[in-house]
């Protein structure tokens, strides 16, 4: 910003006894501007304002023609509250300084002659107190500015973490409903089989044994998952990424699956031909990969089909697994990976869902650096792709 100095006084002699003095002190760091009246000096201050100059100083004389000094001084006063105002005159009275103290807030009454060194040094503190305030002023500002930032990035993060503490207890409220079912069906069927064992047929407690036998995997199921998601959401799972072939490990899975499958009487292709590397953390790519493999085996009915493809491109591995299986409703999609979304639906041979494996398999694949895709008609089937990238 650039800087100005103002000295106002009706003999042109005062004026060029003042630059000369200023001039070896100020005039390389501000312009000196002089008027021999108060009113062309209103429209000096007003010009300097206009063309981006700050005014530290303005010094005058009391008594000249027209507008008196205190008089003077109160108008830039009024423009400028900051700006210090001397007064330096021979003729002043008592009552046009004191009404210079009052309106204009005057900073130094310097009586003439005045003593050269104590004017220098008055006119440089009086610089070195603007300036001060100038950047006091500016520091303010800045920090009005960064508080508010702070204070809109604390409401933002209330916000968010309101909102994530609002998903939280409401996933926990569902997986806590799930738990108590999933008791309240293990115990019934419990009771159930030990107060009237003797009146029951063979066949029939080989049902209600089976009944408990899916309830409990089922419940294992929803427990581990759910062991694995507070890992991940504490940080407490490990990462440990490794060279893996994508093709054999798919493969190595795959046959676990096969099994049941066929045993569901689906049939399970595997369509791959090409090595694929990737560099992933191996228990993390387990369950997910089973976890998908089960989805279709489980959405799938007798007779259906369910096929794995593998193929790369420059960057990413895809891994494809589409089956024939009841499909899901495009306004279900997005339920899948939400902790707060109580979506879940129940096999084709009425097997239990956790709600958390897709969940947990979106948390595992971006923590691999990877996603996950689903496509699906309802009615027609569903297909997942999974995005890795290479090594």
């Amino acid at each position: 910003m650039k800087q100005a100095i103002i000295c106002v006084d009706d003999e042109d002699i005062i004026l060029e006894a003042l630059k000369d003095q200023l001039g070896p002190f100020f005039e390389n760091q501000y312009l000196i501007e002089t008027s021999t009246t108060a009113e062309e000096a209103l429209e000096i201050y007003d010009e300097l304002i206009e063309d981006n100059y700050d005014v530290p100083v303005v010094i005058s004389d009391y008594l000249m023609p027209g507008m008196r000094g205190d008089e003077f001084l109160i108008k830039v006063h009024e423009k400028n509250p900051k700006t210090l105002k001397i007064l330096l005159t021979g003729h002043a009275n008592i009552d046009g300084i004191a009404n210079a103290i009052n309106k204009a807030n005057l900073y130094r009454y310097i009586p003439k002659p005045w003593d050269r060194d104590d004017l220098i040094l008055t006119v440089r503190e009086a610089v070195r107190s603007f300036l001060q305030e100038l950047e006091i002023r500016k520091q303010n500002i800045e920090l009005e500015q960064i508080n508010g930032n702070l204070e809109r990035l604390v409401e933002e993060r209330t916000a968010e973490l309101g909102k994530a503490n609002a998903t939280k207890d409401k996933f926990f409220s569902i997986i806590a409903h799930d738990l108590k079912n999933s008791f309240t069906g293990l115990l019934g069927y419990s009771d159930i089989l030990l107060s009237d064992f003797d009146r029951f047929p063979d066949e029939e407690k080989k049902a209600i044994v089976s009944t408990i036998q899916q309830v409990s995997e089922s419940t294992y199921k929803l427990l581990q998952n759910l062991l694995d998601w507070a890992s991940v959401q504490t940080g407490n799972i490990q990462f440990i990424p490794e060279e893996i072939d994508l093709r054999g490990f798919l493969s190595d899975e795959f046959n676990l699956q096969k099994t049941i499958a066929e045993n569901k009487g689906l049939t399970m292709i595997f369509d791959s031909n090409e090595d694929v590397k990737i560099r992933a953390d191996k228990n993390m790519l387990s369950t997910i990969i089973r976890n998908i493999f089960s989805n279709a085996t489980k959405f799938t009915k007798k007779g259906g089909s369910i096929t794995i493809l593998l193929s790369k491109d420059d960057k990413f591995a895809n891994v494809c697994v589409k089956d024939t299986g009841i499909g899901i409703k495009p306004e279900n999609i997005d339920k899948l990976f939400k902790v707060n979304e109580n979506y879940k639906t129940h096999g084709t041979n009425n097997e239990e869902g956790t709600g958390l494996g897709l969940i947990l398999c979106k948390e595992f694949i971006n923590k691999n650096g990877g996603d996950i895709y689903i496509k699906s008609k309802f009615g027609e089937g569903t297909q997942v792709s999974l995005i890795l990238p290479l090594e």
